[in-house]
């Protein structure tokens, strides 16, 4: 077994190489975090994942290219990117440059995240770390145990790899294929890339489309800007278009700012209602608007999907939503809230209210809004609520897609647009399947993998592994433990968090070495009566472990509370 690794991280897309990234970018480099190394694998390549493999550009981002660049930014953002690359951009958009406000084709952020990962692996070379890809689907992991001290990972291809840490970063799951007309070849079970949808499906035909949110909007204009002339049917339980977006600014929270929330919550003694909630961002709206506001006037009865995107464009173009800049900012606290929530109300949110909330969040830009609308008013393109189940109907040779009282509709072809899988145990995924086999995850009852609030650390059924899991989750695989995880900001502050960290938990180890405490004694005698502050490594970054050494202060650290002691440490490393 020739291949061993410091750092494994599984799923090549978004999570994966802002993870990647984040640690070679910020960890700390110094005695404790010498010689690291870092492997990311991903089936496909690292081109951006599902979300953002190449595609057709009608597949526009729902957040601006500023929110790209705040997400990932630092020495290698977008929007740098795109001034140095115009050639591999322009020809997804019009657009002769890229500004924060655009809203992005979501191939061009692939593009962007294929070329941030050559930039982290020459930043790895230039601080002495080791990045490399590999092009492999990860199928199997084992844990450590008295013969073998890291994780044992087994590939599609056969090949076999130890690493001391794991970070599974494997994105949105595909749901396993459940009922007979799934199996038919007609029958599309990811929509994603829309350009085969596009070569595959005759220009003529009718087609149903399952789903009404976003990869339902992504579906119905690729296919129509791809030339498809046929009738396409969205059907959904609830029949709600997502909402359109306003002019996006950044609200600033009055009382629900991160650092004053979380002091809040750690103090109160009894957990948050989801009424305690709604005050709160009711509280925050009426801030944002200049006025009180009620529910009613957000989320408005149903009306027929004309009317309702008439009505949400006009309010939306070249306009300012406050209420709905308020719902994008809790992308900065929304895990505090969650976690702090009663469970029945946890259960209350997830079956009463989920849908609301995608609907209102997970918004679209206008200009995309308004193609839908034309379609809608041509009659090409029609959005249905009310559905109870599909089936393929072999006499008439079409898919039916049912309404209760003997009503259906009939399709050509049928392409699922529901999203992934939010229950790990309904995941197509031979790794996800290996992992709940062996007990080295367990299902998060709101969806997910269980894993620690504080670090992301996967919950292990007991007795699985030996010693502390070093296995670790971030991304839309914690959306049970964090319950929105999807927005790149999130799954930054996850990967920022994770590097902090994994710099202790290397640190930790590296004091357990039996030539440390030579090291230290030696050290410290060097550097009796002179300034302590600074350490041989500090162009390069300081070693927080180092300088806690050099600095007498070892006694203080408590390592079986990492998260708590990384939070009392500034980004910049100073004690």
């Amino acid at each position: 077994m020739g291949f061993h690794y410091t750092i494994a991280i599984i799923g090549g897309g978004a999570t994966g190489v802002c993870l990647a990234n984040k640690i070679v970018e910020a960890l700390p480099i110094g005695l404790s975090t010498a010689s690291v190394s870092i492997v990311l694998f991903d089936a496909r390549g690292c081109n951006g994942g599902t979300a953002y493999a190449p595609d057709v550009p009608s597949n526009l981002m729902n957040t601006t290219c500023g929110a790209v660049d705040r997400a990932f930014g630092g020495e290698f953002g977008i929007l740098a990117w795109a001034r140095a690359n115009p050639a591999k951009w322009q020809p997804y958009t019009e657009a002769s440059e890229l500004r924060a406000g655009t809203y992005l084709p979501r191939p061009v952020v692939g593009l962007y995240l294929a070329d941030l990962i050559e930039h982290a692996r020459r930043k790895a070379a230039a601080r002495g770390m080791q990045l490399e890809t590999i092009t492999d689907e990860v199928v199997g992991v084992s844990p450590p145990n008295l013969a073998v001290d890291d994780y044992v990972l087994r590939t599609k291809s056969g090949e076999s790899f130890t690493a001391r840490y794991v970070y599974l970063a494997l994105g949105h799951l595909t749901r396993q294929k459940t009922e007979d007309y799934q199996r038919h070849e007609r029958y599309y079970h990811d929509p994603y890339p829309i350009a085969r949808l596009t070569r595959e499906i005759p220009k003529e035909s009718t087609v149903g489309v399952i789903g009404t949110r976003l990869s339902a909007i992504d579906v119905v204009l690729g296919l129509v800007a791809g030339g498809h002339r046929g009738k396409i049917h969205c059907v959904s339980r609830a029949g709600r278009l997502p909402a359109v977006r306003g002019d996006q600014g950044r609200y600033e929270f009055m009382h629900l700012e991160r650092d004053k929330l979380a002091k809040q919550l750690v103090h109160a003694k009894a957990k948050l209602r989801l009424a305690d909630v709604a005050a709160m961002l009711g509280t925050e709206i009426a801030l944002a608007e200049g006025r009180p506001i009620a529910l009613d006037d957000i989320k408005r009865e149903y009306v027929p999907a004309v009317d309702y995107y008439e009505r949400e464009i006009a309010l939306a173009k070249g306009k300012a939503r406050p209420w709905q800049t308020v719902l994008y900012a809790t992308n900065r606290n929304i895990d505090l809230l969650w976690h702090h929530l009663e469970e029945d109300d946890k259960q209350i949110l997830m079956s009463e209210w989920l849908n609301d909330w995608l609907t209102y969040r997970a918004s679209i830009p206008s200009e995309n809004a308004e193609r839908v609308l034309a379609l809608l008013k041509t009659g090409q393109v029609a959005v249905t609520g009310g559905v109870t189940g599909f089936e393929f109907d072999a006499q008439s040779d079409t898919f039916k897609a049912n309404f209760g009282e003997g009503c259906c509709h009939g399709f050509q072809y049928l392409v699922a647009a529901t999203g992934s899988a939010s229950r790990i145990e309904d995941a197509d995924s031979p790794l996800m399947r290996d992992l709940l086999a062996s007990g080295l995850v367990v299902p998060h009852r709101f969806g997910g993998v269980d894993c620690v609030f504080e670090t992301g650390q996967v919950v292990s059924r007991p007795g699985v592994a030996n010693g502390e899991s070093r296995m670790f989750a971030l991304g839309p695989l914690t959306s049970g433990a964090y319950f929105f995880t999807t927005a790149l900001e999130i799954v930054e502050r996850q990967a920022a968090q994770r590097t902090r960290d994994l710099a202790f938990m290397l640190g930790d180890e590296w004091l357990e070495l039996p030539e440390t405490d030579a090291w230290v004694d030696a050290q410290q005698g060097e550097t009796a009566g002179a300034d302590r502050v600074e350490t041989v490594h500090h162009e390069e970054g300081p070693d927080l472990l180092e300088r806690a050494v050099l600095g007498d202060q070892v006694a203080r650290i408590d390592f079986e509370q990492l998260h708590l002691l990384n939070d009392q440490i500034d980004r910049a490393g100073k004690l």
